[in-house]
């Protein structure tokens, strides 16, 4: 299984090296945990807090947002699953939501989404969780349900995280 890591951040590196539309700007998290690219119209939070190994960096352009999420200190006997299961599946979570187990360039997964309706309108969120062996990373989008899917997709193609 490694192997497929080793090689799905492989073609994620050759992917993005060939895939930078104009339209988009490419962002280095300054930790040096991830690349990807956004946006150019959009504005990003340059502040990024670490609470208890964890840390959040959201992109986002009105009432639309896709947020990239890194663990880097996880526990010893580290379980993926029980992890995902309290981060999509909890109450403190914030949303109830169902996870499916999928992959993420080779490496083990989850995703997620859900709709909801809060004061007339319709909003929706999709995600996606994936464990690269030492860190846990999610990226996450939110917006109204007529968000351009594309943008998010093209996100999260985008992302390049590092060993």
């Amino acid at each position: 299984m490694a192997a497929a890591r080793w090689f799905g951040l492989l073609i994620d590196k050759i992917r993005n090296f060939f895939n930078k539309p104009s339209e988009f700007v490419k962002f280095r998290d300054p930790l040096g945990n991830f690349e990807i690219f956004y946006p150019k119209n959009w504005k990003f939070d340059r502040d990024i807090a670490v609470d208890d190994s964890k840390y959040a960096v959201s992109f986002e352009s009105g009432s639309k947002r896709v947020t990239v999420f890194v663990d880097f200190r996880l526990p010893e006997k580290f379980n993926f699953r029980n992890y995902v299961k309290k981060e999509f599946e909890g109450p403190s979570s914030g949303i109830i939501s169902n996870m499916k187990k999928t992959t993420f360039r080779g490496m083990p997964a989850y995703s997620r989404d859900y709709l909801y309706i809060s004061s007339g309108n319709k909003y929706m969120s999709k995600g996606i969780i994936f464990y690269t062996g030492n860190k846990v990373y999610q990226i996450a989008w939110f917006g109204p349900s007529d968000f351009p899917e594309e943008i998010f997709e093209h996100m999260k193609k985008s992302l390049m995280v590092r060993p």
